[in-house]
């Protein structure tokens, strides 16, 4: 049974879609700085509406960094901003764009100048890089959704681990096949001696999927393979690592079947530094939320997250707009906030990146649709928003 939370605020920064030119479609996994001001992506809207680099400082004042133009620069970033400490240079992807129209690597120094690093070609070389850069010893890597080779669906690859040097030069380190080994690999994690985790969406088990190793000396190994059952089935979003090896992540398929009979409604779990899975929790539609799409976010050893479907029924009919949840240190679910179609923005759409714990200790994510913002290509459902969530002690 979900439990109301007490002493909790949410609020929203920015509404998206003020002007015919203003940024849409926020993605998650923001930046704050030290001064507290907020960097990240939107899928769509700048002055080309192909999608921006924002910045919103702490009175809730937006600036555009870069509008995309849907040319050679790319167009439609799915995945948050790496920022380089040593010069504050930006880097991240586009899905789509690039000399091929298959999405893009680039970098955004501190004079809003952008360099593409590299166009996908799609093929071997992968295509519609969909999530955030992570930084292992000064060089980058990342996943392609798609490319690689031929196999999964109509022959348009199963996706690949690459590796990007700062100067644009890139190398494919894995292509997956979409069978035992995975389909569609999600967000990449590291631990600390530079082996990379992550998840693929689907693999050989119908409705299953895998959580994946790469080594240090480029060795791939499948660490867990979901049955798409009890366990959880179709992983999505990227993983956390804890200090003793515990992993843990979230799947939209399996565990209860109270959404759809034949798939199920999405798990919360972690797998054990020797590879054993357990439940967290199991998603049970409704009021309850369901069909988690980004990673949790660990926050001293309570969990947080977002569903996409579930919560307020009254909105998105009979779906639900989502919900923003906590597990707690013995377990306990909590839904701290249901999501609407009005002032606070909601999840009608799967936002990639995910929630990001805040220099100052808030909890920054953002919603696709939502907002009072409607001057955006879906204007029907509104543009998203920035929102804090802060947990204040009890009294």
């Amino acid at each position: 049974m979900a439990l109301p939370a007490f002493a909790q605020t949410y609020t929203v920064l920015y509404n998206f879609g003020q002007s015919e030119t203003d940024a849409s479609f926020p993605n998650g996994e923001l930046i704050q700085d030290p001064a507290g001001d907020i960097y990240g992506t939107t899928y769509a809207g700048g002055a080309f509406g192909a999608g921006t680099v924002f910045e919103l400082d702490t009175n809730g004042q937006e600036t555009i960094l870069y509008s995309f133009t849907g040319g050679n620069d790319g167009a439609a970033p799915e995945a948050g901003l790496f920022r380089d400490p040593r010069d504050g240079s930006f880097y991240g992807t586009t899905t789509g764009g690039g000399v091929y129209g298959l999405g893009t690597v680039f970098k955004l120094d501190t004079s809003n100048s952008l360099t593409t690093l590299h166009s996908f070609k799609g093929g071997t070389d992968g295509a519609f890089p969909a999530y955030r850069l992570i930084s292992v010893n000064g060089e980058l890597y990342g996943t392609t959704y798609f490319g690689g080779g031929s196999g999964c669906d109509s022959t348009i690859g199963c996706g690949t681990i690459y590796k990007i040097t700062k100067g644009g030069l890139k190398s494919i380190l894995y292509r997956f096949k979409g069978h035992a080994d995975g389909g569609y690999p999600q967000g990449l994690i590291q631990d600390s001696v530079g082996n990379l985790y992550g998840a693929a969406e689907v693999s050989s088990t119908p409705h299953g999927g895998t959580i994946f190793k790469l080594d240090a000396s480029g060795v791939f190994s499948v660490v867990y393979a979901f049955t798409g059952g009890a366990d959880g089935g179709s992983p999505q979003g990227k993983l956390i690592r804890d200090a003793n090896g515990n992993i843990h992540g979230v799947t939209t398929l399996g565990g209860a079947f109270t959404c759809d009979p034949s798939v199920g409604c999405g798990v919360v779990f972690r797998l054990d530094a020797n590879g054993n899975e357990s439940v967290l929790h199991r998603f049970f539609a409704y009021g309850g939320g369901d069909d988690p799409q980004i990673a949790v976010l660990d926050v001293g050893g309570v969990l947080y997250g977002t569903t996409v479907f579930g919560g307020d029924l009254s909105c998105n009919s009979p779906d639900g707009c989502g919900v923003f949840f906590q597990i707690g240190k013995t377990g306990q679910y909590t839904i701290l906030h249901d999501f609407d179609n009005s002032f606070a923005g909601h999840m009608g759409s799967p936002t990639f990146g995910g929630l990001t714990l805040g220099r100052d200790g808030n909890i920054y994510g953002a919603t696709r649709y939502g907002g009072t913002g409607t001057k955006c290509a879906d204007s029907e459902t509104a543009c998203g928003v920035i929102f804090r969530y802060t947990l204040e002690p009890e009294q």
